[in-house]
């Protein structure tokens, strides 16, 4: 997909190492400081701003406090600093008396996204996305015995699954046509919003009591157009991952977000699960098991988690809260639809009926979704589902 090329970093491979393993303290996720990540990252971080982060490390400062930690006149400062978080490499958080306190953001969610947003449309952007995606084909590459089986079970044994799989309730009419259920009675507790897998309580209770908004693309999709790799889905533009909470309010600030209203979000989920999206829903630090931060809405062929490991670059972990049941595999035609749009690979048709292989299956009901005969349904089953790093023969994206 990348083209292997020599790049000359203008920052120290050492300072860019410590950076990164900085940024995977701020979460539950780990980022290997391979040399394609540091490549990437070291393309749009100069020397001084390199410089500052290290001296931040994973602390949380007023912005009195990281001037005076950085030692520079403000006239060197401000520039610098007002760099680094368009750039999305802090983070801002706001107090209780609503005052802004900076952080270092962690690589995903944070870093990631804001950057992304960030270099639309400026010289850099195919560059970066060029230099991110070897790093995914640098997993590939290690994808062979015994490196395959220590992925295997680093990703089988993690403490937390980074993210949950979103569920919409959604129901049908006779021909199979599905339309969410928006319920205006859904509404939890007024002093949290608790993690959940109901997309639709979700939208309920950030649209009423907090906020939503929508990033001005999406991250994955931006990226792999940037490398010629366009959707095969096709999937619009303007469906894209949303934030929720008062967390996103820097990504509005900056424009990497628009905010929404809860309807414009059921219209936007409506459109992306025609199209395939699987809902996979964010938590606070990358633990399941705190509240959401965001939700994204991507196929199985841009998705950044689904996609790698679609690759073979990666074992898929997730929480789950369903599970795929045939009902009645005698109303199945033989379409193939349920089989294209799964994220992975659970369901196939062989022989015009449809085969459904439940250790594969995450529960996030795009083959209930588009089937019209209905020949499956979800039903109840929550747990943590592993799904081992595939053989590169076993790979649906060979490019």
């Amino acid at each position: 997909m990348t083209a292997n090329k020599k790049i000359s970093l203008r920052n120290r491979k050492s300072d860019l190492r410590k950076l990164v393993t900085l940024m995977n303290r701020q979460n539950k996720r780990f980022m290997p400081p391979f040399d394609p990540i540091l490549k990437t990252i070291d393309l749009v971080i100069t020397p001084e701003e390199l410089d500052l982060l290290l001296k931040m490390g994973t602390d949380l400062y007023s912005y009195e406090q990281v001037a005076a930690l950085s030692g520079m006149s403000s006239e060197k400062f401000i520039p610098i600093f007002e760099s680094l978080k368009q750039k999305a490499f802090v983070g801002i958080k706001l107090s209780e008396t609503n005052e802004e306190r900076y952080t270092l953001h962690p690589f995903i969610v944070g870093w990631f996204e804001g950057i992304v947003t960030y270099l639309i449309g400026k010289p850099e952007e195919k560059e970066f996305a060029q230099r991110y995606m070897s790093f995914f084909d640098s997993l590939r590459n290690r994808n062979y015995f015994p490196v395959r089986k220590v992925m295997n079970v680093m990703g089988k044994y993690a403490p937390v699954s980074h993210h949950s799989v979103g569920m919409v309730q959604e129901s049908k009419n006779v021909k199979g046509k599905s339309t969410i259920i928006i319920n205006e009675t859904i509404v939890a507790p007024d002093s949290k919003i608790y993690p959940t897998n109901s997309i639709n309580d979700m939208i309920m209770e950030y649209g009423t009591k907090s906020i939503i908004g929508q990033f001005k693309a999406c991250m994955c999709r931006q990226v792999m157009a940037n490398v010629d790799d366009p959707c095969r889905f096709k999937m619009p533009d303007d469906i894209g991952c949303m934030g929720l909470g008062d967390k996103i309010k820097p990504y509005l600030k900056y424009g990497y977000m628009r905010q929404i209203s809860k309807e414009e979000a059921f219209d936007i989920i409506q459109k992306a699960r025609d199209y395939g999206a699987v809902h996979s829903v964010f938590h606070e630090q990358d633990d399941a098991n705190l509240p959401q931060t965001g939700l994204c809405n991507c196929c199985w062929d841009c998705c950044g988690i689904f996609r790698s490991y679609n690759m073979g670059a990666v074992p898929l972990r997730y929480s789950c809260y369903y599970i795929a049941m045939i009902t009645d595999s005698s109303k199945c035609t033989g379409c193939g639809k349920c089989e294209k749009y799964c994220p992975t690979a659970a369901i196939s048709v062989l022989d015009k009926k449809v085969v459904l292989d439940k250790k594969k299956c995450i529960g996030c009901g795009q083959c209930v979704h588009q089937c019209a005969r209905f020949v499956v349904e979800l039903i109840e089953d929550k747990r943590t589902a592993f799904l081992p790093m595939l053989k590169k023969s076993e790979a649906r994206i060979k490019t």
